[in-house]
């Protein structure tokens, strides 16, 4: 099956209006799947501002529930794990999605309390985070696999089952210039957020510049974005939904987000914010649900049109 030209995924975060059961979850992925999308993600806190699920259990819950569509991270916060248990976790789902994972990290720090609660110093969260994606890497290649780190030191640790994917995909979130050489040595795609479209533009192009820095090429490199979404013939009441959704789940001026990195309105509105990335060189765009879980149904039927719209005008171009 040929790649399509832009993929999409959905990403699933913190709740607002309570927490989704089995059902609703299940009913998520599974719609997903069906009206076109590449991906169901996952996003990751240990302590927020509302109720979000532990991210492993629910790609999981959704590994369990599909069959076609990748189960990704989106994105995990890396230096909060321990490394030699994540490359145990993420390559058991591996084996038991059939190889359809995608490691997504980061390093967040926008919730100090987390780090507080893990016992973790958010200083040294970067070269934690550095460190384990050696550890991640070297263990999922190797039978054994020993390392010797500032922060970690092991020796002939082996990683049994080993993932079914040769090299699992991993993509690295962040708008810093750190975050762009991390994906750049050790990632196979990156995915932006809160980035507006010419902010998009000019990190890619930062990022470009550290592959070629590291002798890799951008050919085959996952360039993502996520953008807040609530698809709604009424704009109005898109925007009002969305803008609390926001307000609530991360604490920030919602009109300004929703605004800057939404993908708000009638179908036609969302997809033309979609391509305007496109443009300026994403080829994964993450839908993320700014809505009552109660709505996910109806907003899947309005992503489904946005994709199709997506790909029909890029398919054409």
């Amino acid at each position: 099956m040929a790649t399509p030209p832009v993929r999409f995924g959905i990403a699933v975060g913190a709740f607002l209006g309570g927490v989704p059961g089995r059902d609703e979850l299940t009913e998520l992925a599974r719609k997903a799947e069906a009206v076109g999308f590449d991906s169901v993600q996952v996003g990751d806190h240990i302590q927020w501002h509302a109720p979000i699920l532990e991210a492993t259990t629910l790609m999981a819950t959704f590994a369990a529930v599909t069959e076609r569509v990748r189960i990704a991270s989106d994105v995990i916060i890396l230096p909060l794990r321990d490394p030699v248990l994540m490359a145990k976790t993420i390559a058991s789902l591996d084996v038991l999605s059939g190889g359809r994972v995608i490691f997504g990290i980061g390093v967040g720090g926008d919730h100090p309390l987390e780090y507080a609660a893990m016992r973790i110093p958010l200083s040294e969260r970067g070269s934690r985070a550095n460190e384990s994606l050696e550890i991640i890497k070297g263990l999922w290649a190797n039978e054994r696999f020993s390392y010797e780190g500032r922060h970690f030191s092991f020796r002939d640790v082996e990683i049994s089952p080993r993932p079914v994917q040769l090299s699992i995909p991993i993509w690295v979130g962040g708008g810093s210039a750190a975050a762009l050489r991390r994906a750049a040595r050790y990632g196979d795609g990156w995915i932006a957020a809160f980035s507006s479209v010419r902010k998009f533009g000019r990190l890619s192009a930062d990022l470009r510049g550290f592959l070629q820095e590291e002798g890799r090429k951008a050919e085959g490199f996952t360039f993502g974005m996520y953008l807040f979404a609530n698809v709604d013939a009424d704009a109005a009441r898109a925007r009002e939904t969305a803008v609390r959704y926001v307000e609530r789940v991360y604490r920030l001026d919602g009109a300004r987000i929703v605004e800057r990195f939404g993908a708000v309105g009638p179908v036609e509105a969302c997809a033309e914010r979609a391509l305007a990335y496109v443009e300026a060189g994403t080829d994964y765009i993450v839908l993320g649900p700014v809505s009552d879980h109660r709505d996910w149904p109806r907003q899947l039927d309005g992503y489904g049109e946005v994709i199709e719209r997506v790909r029909r005008q890029v398919g054409g171009q």
